[in-house]
């Protein structure tokens, strides 16, 4: 295959993990945490995480994967964090003291709003995995941890540093300074953050079940099911989940001989398959056509347009693209 084309794909099963990516990795029940980093460099504590393509298209694209009864711990973000569950049963949970709750499974999305403790589990027998969208280039700056990780993180050998990388003593680092860590919230910027009752956060879930396809002329001009599950309130493609991300997020549901026509964006886009085997065919005409399985990533380039066609079963891809106001696909 043409390397072109090749450099901008990233396979499930060639996806690389760090393990103390952030403090909480060896407390008890979170400790056997796997973070990935597909599109950028994301939010990862530790120096040595595994990036798979570094050039972020004004998001970043990482994914989380656990055991069963392993915690994600409580932390908030200053930008959009999506969770688009592939694989397992997912309980998310968030508040002050994570006291909301709400399950998640595969195909299912929420789109978690910035100054909120949040948190995640895999429940049920099966481990789960989920791919996580970051607004931003650069994150907002960080992933902010409640104040309980760390010092909690501390007495497992790890402490965050100022500079929001990790000093991992079990591996030779030495103790920082008092004046060197990251300084904890305090009890009142704790009580700042926003409580969303699980009506409200309800909001800002999209179940796969319950989506209901869009017709428009690009649709008419392919065979699959098109979703609009997340993107600005204002936009005139009346998104199912309405959140001011920095991304817009559409699903594709593609059958088997099915296709999604041949078309460009102006916006930088990524391909996330989640089901099924779909072929991804380019308008320029050296860049060999390749196939996406499922789990598979693809970070295609701006304004180079793709056919999507189903191969084997049903595909269903998402679709997130950068920006707010996001113009309408152009087919070719």
């Amino acid at each position: 295959m043409n390397y072109e084309s090749n450099k901008h794909l990233v396979r499930f099963a060639d996806l690389e993990y760090a393990r103390a990516a952030f403090i909480d990795a060896r407390i008890p029940g979170s400790h056997l945490k796997e973070n990935y980093c597909i599109v950028g460099a994301g939010v990862s504590q530790d120096s040595r995480q595994p990036v798979h393509i570094r050039e972020t298209d004004g998001f970043h694209l990482g994914a989380a994967g656990q055991p069963p009864g392993i915690l994600n711990s409580l932390h908030s973000h200053r930008t959009a964090e999506i969770f688009m569950v592939y694989k397992g049963t997912f309980r998310i949970y968030w508040g002050p003291e994570g006291e909301h709750e709400a399950l998640l499974g595969p195909g299912d999305m929420i789109t978690v709003p910035i100054h909120c403790f949040r948190g995640f589990e895999v429940v049920g027998i099966e481990s789960g995995f989920m791919f996580v969208v970051l607004g931003g280039d650069d994150c907002g700056g960080g992933v902010i941890f409640h104040p309980t990780i760390l010092s909690e993180g501390q007495k497992y050998g790890l402490y965050l540093k100022k500079d929001k990388t990790l000093a991992d003593t079990v591996i030779g680092d030495p103790v920082p300074e008092a004046s060197e860590l990251f300084p904890p919230l305090t009890a009142e910027e704790v009580a700042e953050f926003d409580n969303y009752s699980v009506e409200e956060m309800m909001k800002y879930v999209s179940l796969k079940a319950d989506r209901t396809p869009r017709e428009s002329a690009f649709t008419a001009s392919g065979t699959f099911d098109c979703y609009h599950v997340s993107g600005h309130p204002d936009h005139d493609d009346d998104f199912e989940v309405k959140s001011n991300d920095g991304v817009s997020i559409y699903s594709y549901e593609i059958p088997e001989g099915g296709y999604v026509p041949m078309h460009r964006r102006s916006e930088n886009q990524v391909l996330v398959n989640l089901s099924g085997d779909v072929r991804l065919t380019f308008s320029d005409p050296e860049l060999m056509p390749i196939l996406l399985g499922p789990g598979d990533t693809y970070d295609l380039p701006k304004a180079l347009g793709v056919e999507l066609e189903g191969v084997r079963e049903t595909g269903y891809v998402y679709c997130i693209v950068h920006g707010d106001d996001v113009s309408a696909p152009v087919v070719l």
